[in-house]
């Protein structure tokens, strides 16, 4: 081969290969980007933090600013920069923007106060750097608009949610600093039976109960061991229902939930939550019975994906029949 040749082959080959590489920047990109808008809107320089983040308080507010190991209590609208709300704890606000899951719990965010990126337990959400930072600004009932460049948000991470490498604007109030999350939920509890039934005493320091209609026999309540029929409709203070195995809720509802089949529960077992269980004790066949759990008899200081830690429950209970197959409810 003529050397010439072959030296402009092998120039071609690299201009090539050179060609299909990507030097694309996407950090430098939405940097750039962020930067951009921060000016054309005006944004003021002072409002910049060291972290990158801008934040503009709209009210100072007063009482306590949260500490390490606090809970918090706040509530949020999060927008990407060209408007579009994304995620809010206001039902109506992602109603707008056809952002709205009829099965999401649409309420204030209940969180430990702790180092961020971390998943909120009971919310499907995560708390941003950027609003971990802010909170920390921010006193009770006070308000804040936050400018949070991507590293502050989602990071690069090509996330589900589709808001890797994008900066975010969030609308933020601090409704409260929580100590003592037990007492915080006592008082919840305390306010929820002084409104609905007031004068009710707990049932051995522990669960409230509530027949709301009477058996159709007059057999024997369950012993612990005992099997158990049950349907129920599991809610918060707030009226929610987070889980049923009545079709005729789910209907009401038009949602879906995990089962339409009677609960086989053993009182005392681990199939249901200690309260749930101390509830059945007190009922007989062919009643309704309404149970306010406080968490330490439910999922406790833990939580689970639906429910957060140190929340309160309210179950409606029909106890279908013992030690065989059940009739639902009508």
């Amino acid at each position: 081969m003529n050397r010439n040749l072959f030296f402009l082959i092998a120039g071609l080959s690299l201009t090539a290969i050179s060609c299909d590489k990507d030097f694309k920047d996407p950090e430098g990109d939405e940097m750039a980007r962020f930067n951009a808008w921060i000016q054309v809107h005006n944004i003021p320089a002072d409002a910049k933090k060291p972290s990158g983040l801008y934040f503009v308080s709209q009210n100072e507010g007063n009482g306590l600013s949260p500490e390490i190991g606090d809970w918090v209590l706040y509530s949020y609208t999060e927008k990407t920069l060209d408007g579009l709300v994304w995620l809010s704890d206001n039902s109506d606000i992602v109603k707008l923007y056809d952002r709205f899951d009829i099965n999401y719990h649409y309420t204030p965010v209940f969180a430990k106060y702790e180092k961020a990126p971390i998943q909120i337990t009971g919310f499907s959400r995560t708390m941003l750097k950027g609003v971990f930072e802010g909170l920390g600004y921010l006193k009770e009932s006070g308000k804040a608009t936050l400018y949070i460049p991507y590293h502050l948000g989602y990071g690069t991470t090509s996330a589900s949610n589709g808001l890797g490498y994008q900066s975010l604007i969030y609308e933020l109030e601090l409704l409260k600093v929580i100590k003592d999350p037990r007492a915080y939920e006592k008082s919840l509890i305390d306010n929820y039976i002084a409104q609905n039934y007031p004068g009710l005493q707990p049932i051995n320091d522990s669960i409230y109960y509530i027949q709301l209609s009477p058996p159709t026999v007059d057999t024997v309540t369950l012993a612990k061991d005992s099997i158990a029929y049950v349907y129920y409709k599991g809610m918060f203070l707030d009226g929610f229902v987070f889980d049923s195995n009545i079709d005729s809720v789910a209907q009401r509802l038009g949602r879906k939930f995990s089962s339409t089949d009677s609960l086989k529960v053993t009182v005392g077992g681990k199939e249901v939550i200690k309260g749930f269980s101390q509830a059945l004790i007190n009922m007989k066949k062919g009643e309704w019975g309404r149970a306010i759990i406080p968490s330490f008899c439910g999922y406790d200081s833990i939580g689970n994906s639906n429910i957060p830690p140190f929340t309160p429950l309210v179950f409606d209970i029909y106890f279908s029949s013992k030690g065989k197959a059940s009739t639902k409810p009508k």
